[in-house]
């Protein structure tokens, strides 16, 4: 295990944090550093999002340590910690533990590579220890309360990361009580500990953070939480298609009689799946807990006494699917970064005109840049232009979406003439046609001119 870790240490030093995680530090930085959340700037998905980054931050400032490096490092511990305490609640615990700990360790922090922190990552994390107190608890074998507690404890976090997650505690959570044929489970610790964090975070959100609802949920609802990818490409995906194999691969290996670990874990990549295609986007990290926990069931069947024999032809296998996950990585602009630091200054103020996040994220952090930006890019637009192109679009609805577009461009319009950013990317689209339609935005690039051209980006300097 201690190998695997090293081994993941080594693979985050050589590869970028993506952009969720990027923006996700930047805006925890701009809101230690005063901002308000969802006003002065704005981030798609709820406080929990941008909370899971401020330790990091303010460790960070405190020592003069980069907070990516910080995130890494306490991922990486949180992992270890979750795995340990997730091990001394399985009773009887598996077979072959130094084996399936190693195994374990490379599906914490391997196989996300690129997508390493992301929120679904330290979701998954904080989740495990539930998974194991219902495995315990469906063999009607005691549960320390302690251990229970704080397990329920990280699934509340877990949950309230994302609550589409829960459906991953649910569905294990009903075949316990149906094998047991009794509800006590749920007056137990960890459903109690579960509740009362949830409660908890709701109401920091309602006193904290009253902008997400009445500002940020009524955007979502128009142009975001509609935008769906095609149901062929969300079924043909990773996030579906591998714990499918799994699944498969891990009846065959139990003779269709799985052990209860292996069902649990089957049926929590079952609740993550379902969880993503809820959200329909089809996002790499959206897939990554139904993966995880799809080979976490491999794992634990193999640890079986009778299971060795297959044990290589099974790692291999596990090998590769992994693999296929990992691969995807994100692409690391070096051009754009090289082409940045020539024509801005050091420390650049950024912005851009794009309906790619990924362009200023984590190209921002790169250059020791601030994005000065409410927003990480034009993403109502991006999605408004999605729902216009449906053909059943009622009038009112058209008005709307086309009234959050031209928002979209007088925030923008208002941040470069506030800020007055050093670099400014142009993407090829929208383009300099959708610059001159909104006479807001127009008017505030007049004071820059184009300076270089990397593939599709424009970057624009003052005059």
């Amino acid at each position: 295990m201690v190998l695997v870790v090293a081994i993941a240490l080594a693979q985050q030093a050589f590869s970028s944090i993506d952009c969720d995680v990027s923006w996700l530090i930047t805006t925890a930085e701009r809101m230690l550093g005063g901002a308000r959340l969802y006003r002065d700037v704005e981030e798609v998905n709820p406080p929990a999002s941008v909370l899971l980054y401020v330790p990091p931050v303010a460790i960070g400032r405190l020592l003069g340590i980069r907070p990516e490096a910080l995130t890494v490092a306490m991922v990486s511990a949180l992992a270890v910690l979750s795995l340990r305490h997730a091990s001394r609640i399985l009773a009887p615990p598996p077979a072959h533990l130094p084996l399936v700990a190693a195994a374990a360790a490379f599906i914490l922090l391997v196989l996300p590579a690129d997508l390493f922190a992301q929120r679904e990552h330290v979701a998954l994390i904080a989740g495990l220890p539930m998974f194991a107190v219902i495995i315990t608890r469906s063999r009607a074998v005691p549960v320390r309360t302690i251990d229970a507690a704080v397990a329920g404890c990280a699934a509340g976090i877990m949950i309230a990361i994302k609550p589409h997650l829960a459906l991953a505690l649910v569905l294990p959570a009903l075949w316990s009580a149906l094998r047991r044929r009794s509800l006590d489970a749920a007056k137990a610790p960890e459903w109690i500990a579960a509740g009362v964090v949830c409660a908890s975070y709701l109401l920091v959100v309602q006193l904290g953070f009253p902008d997400y609802t009445a500002r940020m949920l009524p955007l979502l609802r128009l142009v975001y939480l509609p935008g769906r990818d095609s149901w062929s490409n969300l079924l043909a995906g990773p996030m579906i298609v591998i714990p499918g194999v799994a699944a498969i691969l891990t009846l065959w290996l139990a003779r269709s009689r799985p052990s209860n670990e292996a069902v649990v874990m089957l049926l929590a990549a079952a609740g993550f799946a379902a969880a993503g295609l809820m959200q329909g986007k089809g996002y790499l990290n959206h897939g990554y807990p139904a993966v995880a926990t799809a080979l976490f069931a491999i794992t634990l069947e193999l640890s079986r006494a009778g299971a060795a024999r297959r044990f290589g032809s099974l790692c291999a296998v596990l090998l590769a699917l992994s693999a296929t996950y990992s691969y995807a990585r994100v692409p690391a602009p070096y051009a754009l970064r090289n082409a940045v630091e020539r024509v801005g200054p050091p420390r650049p103020r950024l912005i851009g005109i794009s309906l790619d996040f990924a362009l200023g994220h984590p190209l921002t952090r790169w250059v020791d840049g601030q994005w000065v930006g409410r927003r990480g890019s034009l993403w109502v637009t991006g999605n408004a232009w999605q729902q216009l192109e449906r053909p059943t679009l009622s009038e009112a609805d058209r008005r709307a979406y086309k009234a959050a577009e031209r928002t979209d461009a007088a925030i923008l319009a208002q941040d470069i003439a506030r800020h007055r950013p050093d670099v400014i990317l142009v993407d090829d689209v929208p383009g300099p046609r959708w610059i001159a339609a909104h006479p807001p935005l127009a008017q505030a690039m007049r004071g820059y001119q184009p300076a270089t051209r990397v593939g599709q980006i424009t970057l624009w300097t003052p005059r």
